[in-house]
């Protein structure tokens, strides 16, 4: 499955965030112009995850591994849960 962060959301106006539910783990792509960035975190390298719903605007999720935590935001609150529900289902 693939989630893109909101272009309305900050970072991700000109490109967004995707994020790609894949058999063995997650895909974190950043697009730039200049520098893009992809991470690959594996299910059974993921710890939890953090979902910061603000009351108004785009969620934050945040994935900790036992030696990093990756922070993406611009996902709806609906994206943040399916993640997270599809991580946890993955586990």
């Amino acid at each position: 499955m693939k989630y893109v962060s909101s272009r309305l959301s900050s970072g991700n106006n000109v490109f967004p965030t995707e994020i790609h539910i894949e058999p063995s783990g997650i895909s974190i792509k950043e697009p730039g112009v200049f520098k893009s960035k992809s991470t690959f975190i594996s299910f059974v390298d993921i710890v939890s995850v953090s979902i910061d719903n603000p009351l108004i605007g785009y969620s934050t999720l945040t994935f900790f591994t036992n030696s990093t935590a990756v922070s993406v935001t611009g996902f709806t609150k609906k994206q943040s849960e399916e993640i997270n529900a599809l991580i946890k289902a993955k586990k």
